[in-house]
């Protein structure tokens, strides 16, 4: 900083040009030796003063407010230098003008006409451009710019273009002496330039000391952004060798301190993966990526990254190496996987609702009932096309008044319905119909479909006409009515047959028991079997006036033993027809009801067997004990199945009825019906299985009484 007070001059005893050479030298020497720009000006001040200058300022652009004003002076009090604190825009200052017009002039100093002021501008400029104009082989160098071409100073132009650094620029008022001659006028100037050009050197020295000073900032930080990140961040060289990287990159590919055999073996792995998937992206252009597996080497578990590289260049476009940035997408892949792999299900589920409703719709297209769906407060949202006939407008836009009864029979029901404390729901309506200009009978069943909050969200009501269901009803009455009639007419029949056979038989059966004495031994068996016969004739026709009148006394049965009792008396038919007896009876409790009908009932089934099989076969009668789940009822069961040419599909459903036979002419069509009457007399059941060319089944069932 300049001091007001003077040095001791050692050159002042000199010869005058002696002296100033010798001050030139010092002057020369003092400006060469500072090293920080602030240092010129009191240097400059104190060389003003050797040269004989009583006072002197000076004065700096500040441009930032466009002002002058006053930085360094000697001998000068605030009168002085309030003269040098102006604007720039005050253009009838005269120091102003000197300071635009860049040319040193002597002016009069108010209140002093003694002493003048001599006032020299200075600016930034040099005789050679910086090294960064000449790197970029520019000529537009601020610095040259000033001195090659001197203008009028503009604030706005002095910014170099080149390295964007910012002039500096100012004015030396130096107060004359009344006799300054030229020469010392000259000397002056020459010292001021003369610190000029230190001062430009310095303050572009410290210019590139503060672009180093921030870069090293920069770098500082950029290096703690690098190493904040959690991402591996590695620099390498154009040969794929590693320059810095931070410390989520030296977790994979630096040996810590501290290695075992495995953590070696992983970075090395590391380092190897890394530079064939670096020469790769290389050779990918500018910016690349790719996926890359790491093994990290504390967990020993497989790490995917996403690996992105991008080049680095100097100014003059020379490729320098690669900056990769990798991110951990593990748990992304397994997240993107997982997301995948729901989304294909999505699609699945989809596809299945997609399916579901277009069955549902195909469903209620062809269900045959009206259908409609009601919302949450009983507005009706939905009429398939057999509803809209029935609630809908016509297409001319008019109301039917009977549609409009039935809108309102319908908005009653379907409210009451909705505001109702039942899931569902069965309700008789008469509608009418406007295809059958009458009113039908409808049946209304309706249910609730619920949202996840278990409140009512739609109902659906189906509408079936009873009309067909009623017909049907009394045609099976109908069908009821005439199957009794002929029933009870083929018992009179039945009755009146058995009846005229009935007095025939009782005198054969004397006949018979009359010549008992009178046959041979050797007809024995046969005489027996003419007996047996003619009695077994004789309670059949009494059965069938049984079934006409009442039944016979009803007493214990063992069913295994008359099962037994039939298949002996059948033996020899059933081997001359080549047919194979097969029996698997169980052990079963004793039956109630007659054992000449249960014998005439298994007699019928057997001989109708026998008959299916007229190239043989096999024949098999099993019985089972089936008891009810209640521990207190059971039934036994009784299956003789045959391996016969079967019952034709048509023939069947009346194949218990009478007068219906496969035999032809050769059958009378009783003997099933008369085994169902049997059997239902008894309080069973009977039922058939057969198929043509395979055989036939009957199954009897018979309920036991304890």
């Amino acid at each position: 900083m300049a001091t007001p007070e003077m040095r001791v001059n050692t050159v002042a005893q000199l010869p005058a040009q002696r002296r100033m050479a010798a001050l030139r030298r010092r002057s020369a020497l003092r400006l060469l030796d500072v090293e920080r720009s602030e240092d010129i000006f009191p240097v400059l001040l104190e060389e003003i003063m050797a040269l004989g200058f009583r006072r002197a300022a000076i004065a700096t652009v500040d441009p930032e407010t466009g002002e002058l004003v006053p930085a360094e002076s000697v001998n000068a009090g605030k009168q002085f230098l309030a003269q040098f604190r102006t604007s720039l825009y005050a253009s009838e200052n005269p120091l102003v003008g000197v300071l635009q017009g860049m040319q040193p002039a002597v002016l009069p100093q108010p209140g002093n006409k003694n002493h003048n002021l001599y006032c020299h501008p200075f600016i930034y400029r040099n005789r050679n451009m910086c090294w960064e104009a000449e790197r970029e082989r520019r000529a537009d160098c601020l610095a040259l710019v000033n001195f090659s071409s001197p203008q009028p100073l503009q604030l706005d132009r002095q910014t170099c273009e080149v390295c964007d650094m910012r002039s500096y620029a100012g004015l030396v008022a130096v107060e004359l002496n009344g006799a300054t001659s030229e020469r010392e006028l000259s000397e002056l100037r020459a010292l001021i330039e003369l610190a000029n050009r230190y001062l430009a050197r310095l303050f572009k020295v410290e210019h590139y000391y503060n672009r180093m000073r921030d870069m090293d900032t920069t770098i500082a930080q950029m290096q703690t952004m690098m190493q904040s990140m959690s991402d591996p961040v590695i620099l390498t060289d154009t040969h794929h060798r590693v320059i810095t990287q931070n410390r989520a990159a030296e977790q994979f590919f630096k040996l810590p301190e501290e290695t075992t055999e495995g953590l070696v073996r992983a970075v090395e792995l590391n380092n190897l993966l890394f530079s064939a998937a670096l020469s790769s992206m290389a050779m990918g252009g500018e910016d690349a990526s790719r996926d890359l597996t790491l093994v990290d080497p504390i967990e020993g578990e497989e790490v995917l990254f996403e690996a992105v590289t991008a080049p680095t260049f100097t100014r003059e476009g020379m490729r320098t190496g690669l900056v990769t940035v990798m991110r951990n997408v593990t748990d992304l892949r397994r997240a993107d996987e997982e997301l995948r792999t729901n989304f294909e299900r999505l699609l699945a589920a989809e596809e299945v609702v997609r399916q579901d409703r277009d069955r549902l719709n195909l469903i209620i297209e062809n269900v045959g009932d009206p259908i409609i769906v009601a919302d949450s407060a009983g507005k009706v949202v939905l009429l398939d096309p057999l509803a809209q006939e029935l609630f809908a407008r016509s297409k001319e836009g008019r109301v039917d008044p009977q549609v409009v009864k039935n809108l309102a029979k319908l908005d009653a029901y379907i409210m009451g319905f909705t505001f109702s404390f039942s899931d569902r729901e069965n309700a008789p309506l008469k509608l009418w119909s406007p295809g059958a200009r009458a009113e039908l009978e409808y049946d209304a069943r309706s249910g609730k479909i619920y949202d996840v909050r278990g409140q009512v969200a739609y109902t659906v009501t189906v509408l079936r006409d009873l009309t067909p269901l009623r017909k049907v009803e009394q045609l099976k009455v109908e069908r009821r009515m005439l199957e009794v009639e002929k029933f009870a007419a083929t018992g009179r029949l039945a009755g009146t047959i058995a009846h005229e056979v009935n007095n025939p038989m009782e005198a054969i059966k004397n006949a018979i028991y009359l010549l008992a004495d009178g046959v041979k031994e050797e007809k024995k068996p046969v005489y027996d079997i003419l007996k047996g016969e003619t009695e077994r004739v004789a309670r059949i026709v009494r059965q069938m006036l049984g079934l006409y009148r009442t039944s016979e006394q009803a007493g214990s049965i063992d069913i295994n033993s008359v099962i037994e009792d039939t298949l002996l008396l059948f033996t020899r038919q059933l081997q001359r027809n080549g047919i194979v007896a097969l029996t698997d009876l169980d052990k079963l409790p004793p039956a109630v009801g007659s054992a000449d009908q249960f014998r005439q009932v298994l007699s019928n089934l057997v001989v109708n067997a026998k008959d299916s099989m007229a190239e043989g076969g096999r024949l098999i009668i099993r019985t089972r004990h089936v008891p009810e789940p209640d521990g207190i009822h059971s039934w036994v069961r009784i299956s003789i199945a045959d391996t016969g040419a079967g019952i034709a599909h048509d023939i069947l459903p009346n194949i218990f009825e009478a007068f219906v036979s496969t035999k032809g002419e050769k059958g009378t069509g009783l003997g099933l019906w008369i085994v169902k009457g049997i059997i239902e007399n008894h309080g069973g059941k009977i039922k058939v299985r057969s198929k043509v060319g395979k055989g036939t089944l009957f199954q009897i069932s018979l309920p036991v009484v304890r």
